[in-house]
């Protein structure tokens, strides 16, 4: 009988060793990075995860990034927006990827929907383009009736700047030269519209 329990126990704790998943720790980049550097804590840095069957990844965001395109993704960007390529004012782009947990209540909250309109109009009277992008429509039906949206399904923008799905929308950035600032997932607007005032 004790042979047998102790059988039991050791299956039981086998499977349950097996069954939990291998954790990977990298940065948004899809760059695997060591459990130290994922554990440095800062003001610009985020965390979440991304399960598979077999393996949770944990994900340390940096939420205001930088970069730049190249010539060529840069064209095809400002050709997707309908831009001429002789344009030279800052691009700023409001990114929605999808219905999340994050803003799955922002569709019926006035204060979003206010926003929308306040920074369209401040946007406007500063100058500056500003383009409202959705990769999916869930959870967006009556914000898509508060300004023209521009359709990424065919995941165009998406490809350039989110190597994957961030909480609630993002923004994006882009300079004359095809420089740009991200701010992936949740961010303030106004800090977004002082970001596209700055001369590159």
């Amino acid at each position: 009988m004790k042979k047998l329990l102790t059988a039991i126990i050791l299956l039981t704790l086998s499977q349950i060793l097996f069954s939990q998943k291998k954790e990977v720790y990298i940065n948004d980049n899809l760059q695997e990075i060591s459990k130290d550097e994922y554990n440095k804590r800062g003001k610009n840095y985020r965390f979440q995860n991304v399960e598979t069957d077999s393996i949770l990844y944990k994900v340390r965001v940096e939420h205001k990034g930088s970069g730049k395109l190249i010539i060529s993704d840069f064209n095809n960007l400002k050709t997707f927006l309908n831009i001429p390529e002789s344009n030279t004012k800052n691009i700023a782009i409001h990114y929605y990827q999808g219905l999340d947990r994050c803003n799955q209540h922002s569709d019926t909250n006035q204060y979003v929907i206010n926003d929308i309109k306040t920074y369209k109009r401040k946007f406007k009277n500063s100058g500056l383009n500003l383009y409202f992008v959705y990769r999916e429509t869930n959870g967006l039906k009556n914000r898509l009736k508060k300004t023209n949206w521009i359709d990424d399904t065919s995941g165009t923008i998406e490809n350039l700047f989110f190597r994957m799905k961030y909480p609630c929308d993002s923004a994006i950035i882009i300079f004359p030269d095809g420089s740009f600032k991200i701010f992936r997932g949740e961010h303030i607007w106004e800090e977004v519209l002082n970001t596209a005032k700055e001369e590159y």
